[in-house]
């Protein structure tokens, strides 16, 4: 006799009364927060605290490994919920108590500025009269004419730059910035009906839609790209033609809304494509100064030099970090410009006042155009830290440790001299995610010496995650001896890879091998790595300084320390200054081991270059046993960080099996990574 089936209903009725109590948490958590509101009303410190919402995040994730729930899915829900909190406090601070608004915004209904604009509204607790115009500059006089209380409008796109004509229109009227607002772009190609690519002839979109989406509409080159007053607006248009060879680019739900049919999903040329609106009025805001907040403002300098200068001098020595500035010609005066300038402060606290003030006397021309809650902020960056209980050790037993010599005075190479000490006394730091490399943190990069298929991947980079790696390494093109020997999965791989790093949060690290690789490999790898039989590869290492993009150099099979800094002076100087170099062993007469590390390197590449320098004891000893030994004994010479191969079955890697650890072996090397104090080096020359 079968078991009979669910009735899917029952299931579907199931699945409603799961969803109406996910809303149910989620208006008591919003009480909590209120009552949080209400205590934090009494004190003074600001509402947001950058530690405990990391504490959230890492609990949640944590929570939902456990439960096999797609951690990446849970990160961006609670930091929608974060973001919300934080509003909600905002709005209670400041005696907001929610209404009615009616707002201006560029496009048609299902637009991007359209959902922004609602997320604002939503954010302060109030209900709003949304209007679409057809261009900016409508919008805005909408605004001036009293016909809207607030106008949302884009400013800036993380792919395709500033918005010219905002800028414009906040210079030329008397406007004021209330508020800001992100939004994560997710661009679709739809048509009429269900067609093949090719069949397309045309398609729709705004220039800011066809110019974030350009790689991708030149694998199409007999449609051709036509500019639209909005994204909404060409869903719209493509939906009352019916014509099957046009297509449109606006959002998945745009395209829903007018009954279209999505063709491809997620066609931006980068994941990462976000819109910062500003949201307009014709008069400032006041703020709490216990509220996160930026200050906008339009700077003209003095026709002095150093006079841009002495300007940011003023914020810098004020404490106040600036997060943008953009230059534009000045109206009328040919090859002179005005500065538009965003940081962090308000107007209302005493600092921040004071600071403009200062600033007005060293400029020609100030227009405050408003203090505001800040939105899009880039979260802060912090030293890599390792799991379980900190080493703690005195002052005279780190020094047993270390030679008790001081550094001899630094010297200049002539081989190097970017990268050399002498032309910088202080450590680079260099931000990887939300990670810094270099200076007193301690970085682990681990995972398989190549990508195999989807769920070796997955697997190890959710467990070297658990155990407190940062970043998640894996080969995707393998330089092996043997022709015959498996050489990676190609892009397909890095594809794995960097999907397993936004599913756990970890950036990634990948091997670059040729100059033709350079520029699609960095637009998907957060790390770029050098293998020892590239490293002076010098086409390569010059292309690599063109990119924005870290730069791991690991050192050669049989280089010197100043053959192995020259190559790293050869990205540097290119211009790309985020190099980190990674002993990996040398080549000697000893044959118990893969290769000798050279611990001593370490030592010598912190009294010689500013560089952070990490270690790689899984090819510096090709022997498992001997890795966690290594790895301990890395740390406590000085060493920034390390390079570990891990896999779940090591056995049956498809490379390097003999020096991949087991998941057992890389918890044990952790556990008591914490433990083993690296030594209080200071920098050459320093104090």
């Amino acid at each position: 006799m079968t078991e009979q089936q669910p009735d899917i209903a029952d299931l579907r009725q199931g699945l409603d009364e799961v969803d109406t109590g996910i809303v149910r948490l989620i208006a008591q958590r919003r009480e909590l927060i209120a009552a949080i509101a209400q205590v934090k009303q009494q004190g003074t410190s600001a509402i947001q605290d950058p530690d405990r919402e990391r504490k959230v995040l890492d609990g949640v994730v944590a929570v939902a490994t456990d439960l096999g729930v797609s951690a990446s899915l849970v990160r961006t829900i609670f930091r929608e919920l974060i973001s919300d909190s934080v509003a909600q406090q905002a709005r209670h601070l400041n005696g907001d108590g929610g209404g009615r608004a009616r707002v201006a915004f560029q496009g048609a209904a299902h637009a991007y500025s359209h959902a922004a604009a609602q997320k604002y509204l939503a954010g302060r607790g109030m209900h709003g009269e949304l209007t679409g115009f057809r261009t900016f500059r409508d919008a805005v006089n909408a605004l001036l004419a009293g016909d809207a209380d607030l106008a949302v409008l884009p400013i800036e796109n993380t792919t395709a730059g500033s918005i010219n004509e905002v800028y414009a229109l906040l210079r030329e009227h008397e406007l004021f910035i209330v508020g800001e607002e992100t939004w994560k772009v997710d661009h679709c190609l739809a048509a009429a009906q269900d067609v093949p690519l090719s069949s397309l002839t045309q398609i729709l979109s705004h220039p800011q839609g066809l110019e974030q989406c350009a790689q991708f509409l030149q694998s199409l080159p007999d449609a051709v790209p036509t500019t639209y007053f909005d994204t909404a607006g060409a869903m719209q248009a493509v939906a009352a033609a019916g014509d099957a060879r046009v297509g449109a680019i606006a959002s998945p739900e745009a395209a829903a809304a007018y009954g279209l049919v999505v063709l491809r999903h997620d066609i931006s040329d980068f994941t990462d494509n976000y819109t910062r609106f500003v949201v307009l009025s014709t008069t400032p805001a006041a703020t709490d100064v216990r509220i996160p907040c930026k200050t906008s403002l339009i700077l003209v300098t003095r026709h002095e030099e150093g006079a841009l200068l002495r300007c940011l001098e003023v914020l810098s020595g004020s404490g106040h970090s600036m997060t943008k500035l953009e230059s534009r010609p000045r109206p009328g005066r040919p090859w002179e410009y005005l500065f538009f300038l965003d940081f962090e402060g308000n107007t209302a606290d005493p600092r921040t006042s004071a600071a403009l003030d200062e600033l007005r006397s060293a400029a020609l021309y100030i227009k405050v155009l408003g203090s505001y809650p800040a939105k899009a902020l880039r979260p802060e960056a912090r030293p890599g830290d390792l799991p379980g209980p900190q080493a703690g050790a005195s002052p005279a037993e780190t020094l047993e440790a270390v030679a008790a010599e001081e550094a001899p005075a630094v010297r200049r190479s002539r081989q190097y001299k970017l990268v050399d000490r002498a032309a910088r006394s202080a450590d680079t730091i260099i931000r990887v995610g939300d990670v810094l490399v270099g200076g007193d943190g301690f970085v682990v990069m681990a995972g398989p010496c190549s990508v195999e298929d989807p769920d070796q991947i997955m697997a190890c980079a959710r467990f070297v995650r658990d155990q407190g790696a940062h970043v998640l390494r894996g080969g995707v093109f393998k330089p092996r001896t043997s022709p015959y020997a498996f050489q990676g999965l190609g892009w397909e791989g890095l594809d794995l890879l960097v999907a397993a790093g936004r599913e756990t949060g970890l950036p990634v690290v990948t091997e670059v091998m040729a100059v033709d690789q350079v520029q699609r490999m960095a637009q998907a790898a957060d790390i770029l790595q050098v293998g020892a039989r590239n490293m002076q590869n010098f086409d390569l290492l010059r292309e690599l300084g063109k990119v924005d993009r870290p730069v791991l150099l690991k050192r050669g099979l049989s280089s010197t320390i100043e053959e192995w800094l020259a190559a790293a002076e050869y990205v540097v100087a290119q211009g790309n200054q985020q190099v980190i170099l990674c002993e990996r062993g040398i080549r000697t007469f000893e044959s118990a081991t893969r290769n000798t590390l050279d611990l001593s390197a370490v030592a010598v590449v912190r009294e010689r270059s500013h560089l952070p320098v990490i270690v790689d004891p899984s090819h510096g000893t090709g022997q498992r046993r001997y890795v966690a030994p290594m790895a301990w004994a890395a740390r406590a010479a000085g060493a920034h960080g390390l390079l570990i191969e891990v896999h779940p079955d090591p056995d049956r890697a498809l490379s390097d099996a003999d020096q991949s650890l087991s998941f057992d072996q890389f918890g044990a090397l952790m556990r008591r990574l914490a433990a083993i104090p690296g030594p209080a080096m200071q920098p050459a020359g320093a104090g």
